[in-house]
């Protein structure tokens, strides 16, 4: 079978990270909203239901991009793939690309369908507060995504630590006048890319099979014995 073409796998990838955010990162102005707009106290049942929407929507992502394009939806994943030598870094770009394009249209769709109630909400946006470091932030973020690519070279799939799923809804904030603190940006790309390319070199080195090597003199008196 012909493999698809690079128009094909963009547009796979920006659908596959639209849904993602649309869905994932949508599911968190939803929960707001239902609760009068944060009047009601945000619970672990609705930190529980918008990870199982994360969870949800990379599932059926999986299964329905995943021969198309790979279903990186991760800018992360991407990188990570390519630093170890399993995606070539000619395809890189384009995916990047085709993710930071789907993750914003993501974000505007949630606008379109929550309205701008959404993106006064923050659209699902990540900050941290005052009281967390640059440094802390950064290495949760690490470790989050460290395990994010552990995970996803297992080679199941799972997880929201994403730059594309990070920046996308700050692209659409700034069109609707949302509070976008850009000057976090760093904490959250360092630890995503540093994490992704930790977690993949950690999993390639668990999972290195050992080698065996045959002795001369066995392989000697194998040859002796067939001829």
């Amino acid at each position: 079978m012909e493999p698809n073409s690079y128009p094909q796998r963009w547009l796979a990838e920006a659908l596959g990270t639209g849904f993602l955010v649309f869905i994932g990162a949508g599911s968190i102005p939803a929960t707001l909203i239902l609760g009068n707009a944060g009047k009601v106290p945000f619970s672990m049942a609705d930190l529980g239901m918008i990870s199982f929407a994360f969870m949800l929507v990379i599932v059926g992502m999986v299964y329905a991009i995943g021969h198309i394009s790979g279903c990186h939806i991760n800018p992360a994943v991407t990188v990570a793939l390519a630093t170890t030598g399993k995606f070539p870094w000619k395809d890189v770009p384009g995916y990047v690309i085709a993710q930071v394009i789907g993750a914003t249209a993501g974000a505007l769709a949630i606008v379109g369908t929550l309205g701008k109630t959404a993106s006064d909400l923050g659209l699902g946006m990540t900050t941290y507060s005052s009281s967390t470091s640059f440094g802390r932030a950064t290495f949760a973020e690490f470790i989050g995504t460290g395990l994010l690519v552990f995970v996803v070279f297992g080679p199941a799939t799972g997880a929201s630590l994403n730059p594309a799923r990070y920046i996308g809804p700050m692209f659409a904030g700034e069109m609707f006048d949302a509070t976008v603190k850009w000057s976090q940006l760093p904490a959250y790309y360092i630890g995503e890319f540093a994490g992704a390319v930790a977690g993949a070199f950690a999993y390639l080195t668990a999972a290195k099979p050992r080698s065996t090597t045959v002795p001369a003199q066995s392989s000697r008196r194998a040859q002796e014995v067939s001829a």
